[in-house]
C-alpha cells in the first residue's frame, strides 16, 4: 500500500465507474457483492462461481498473482465494461476527479467506531501480511490515535462524509448498521442511486444472497481460497467474523467504553453524521 498512492492519483476515472470506499472491515466486501449484483441484473450463479476479487479491483494495491484485480488491472480494464473499483484510502489519496467533482458513482460505506475498532482488530490478528497488532489495549490506543493502518477512523470518515454533503447526484453513503437494520430496503435504494431497473424478485435474491449467513458460506466472498495462499490465518479468525452491530460490548472495559465515548463526542460534536452502536430491537 505504501507503494501505490501516486499511481492511484493518476488513474483515469471512467463515467461509468462504480467505487465502493470505506474505512477497512466497515462492510466492504459486504456492499461489494450487492453494487456487483445490482449491476449485472441479480446473476447470483456468477456471483457464486467468480471470485469477488476477480469482479472489482482494489485500487489501492498493485497487482500480484492470484489476488485478483489490482492497481494495473483497473488501468488495463476493457472499455467496454462497466468498472469496479474497492478502496480504503483516504479521500484525498483519491484522484482529482474523485475529490472535487466525483465522476462515475461512488458508494461509501461507514460503521460506528466501536465496532470497526473490534473488527479491524481481529481481522489485523489473521492478516498475515501486516504485523501482529499486539494486545487488545495497545490496538485501541492505537485505533483512537490513528496509528492504524489507514490513519484516523474520524478523519477518514467526515472525509467521505463530506464528499457526499456536496456531490449527492454522484455520492452514496450508507452506514453498516443501516444495512443491517434494512437489507432490503438499503439494496432498493442502491439500485436506485446506480440507475438500474430490477424487480421485486431481483431485489429479493440479492438479499438473500447478501445475508451474512450467506456471504460467510461462499467461498467467492469469504476468502477462504486465500488459506492456501497463505494471507489469512483461519485458525486465529475469520474473514467474514459476526458481522454483527454491538460485538463491541465483549472486547471494551467499562473505563475503555468511558473514556472512547469521551473522545467520541469531542471529535464529532461538529458532525451531523450519526452512529449506531447497539443492534435495533
Amino acid at each position: 500500500m505504501k507503494e501505490t498512492p501516486e499511481e492511484i492519483l493518476k488513474l483515469k476515472i471512467r463515467s461509468d465507474d462504480v467505487i465502493v470506499a470505506t474505512y477497512s472491515k466497515a462492510g466492504t466486501t459486504w456492499m461489494q457483492e450487492i453494487v456487483w449484483l445490482v449491476c449485472n441484473n441479480a446473476n447470483t450463479k456468477e456471483a457464486k462461481n467468480t471470485r469477488l476479487v476477480d469482479r472489482f479491483g482494489f485500487v489501492d494495491l498493485p497487482q500480484f498473482s492470484g489476488a485478483g484485480i489490482g492497481l494495473q488491472g483497473l488501468e488495463n480494464w476493457p472499455n467496454d465494461k462497466r468498472r469496479f473499483v474497492k478502496t480504503h484510502m483516504p479521500i484525498e489519496f483519491l484522484p482529482n476527479e474523485l475529490q472535487r467533482a466525483p465522476k462515475g458513482k461512488m458508494i461509501c460505506v461507514a460503521r460506528n467506531p466501536k465496532d470497526n475498532c473490534v473488527s479491524l482488530y481481529h481481522f489485523q490478528l489473521m492478516n498475515m501480511m501486516f504485523p501482529n497488532p499486539g494486545p487488545w489495549d495497545q490496538f485501541l490506543v492505537d485505533f483512537c490515535e490513528g496509528s492504524v493502518q489507514l490513519g484516523s477512523w474520524f478523519d477518514h470518515v467526515h472525509g467521505y462524509w463530506q464528499l457526499y454533503q456536496q456531490h449527492k447526484d454522484n455520492v452514496y453513503f450508507v452506514t453498516f448498521e443501516a444495512l443491517k437494520k434494512d437489507l432490503k430496503g438499503e439494496v432498493t435504494k442502491i439500485a436506485r442511486f446506480l440507475e438500474e431497473e430490477l424487480s421485486e424478485d431481483q431485489i429479493d435474491a440479492i438479499t438473500q444472497h447478501c445475508s451474512f449467513s450467506s456471504m460467510s458460506k461462499n467461498k467467492s466472498t469469504n476468502y477462504s481460497d486465500a488459506a492456501d495462499a497463505g494471507v489469512f490465518k483461519f485458525n486465529v479468525s475469520k474473514f467474514m467474523r459476526k458481522g454483527e452491530v454491538g460485538d463491541w460490548k465483549n472486547h471494551f472495559t467499562i473505563n475503555q467504553n468511558k473514556a472512547f465515548d469521551e473522545l467520541y463526542a469531542e471529535r464529532t460534536k461538529d458532525w451531523t453524521l450519526k452512529f449506531e452502536f447497539e443492534a435495533a430491537e
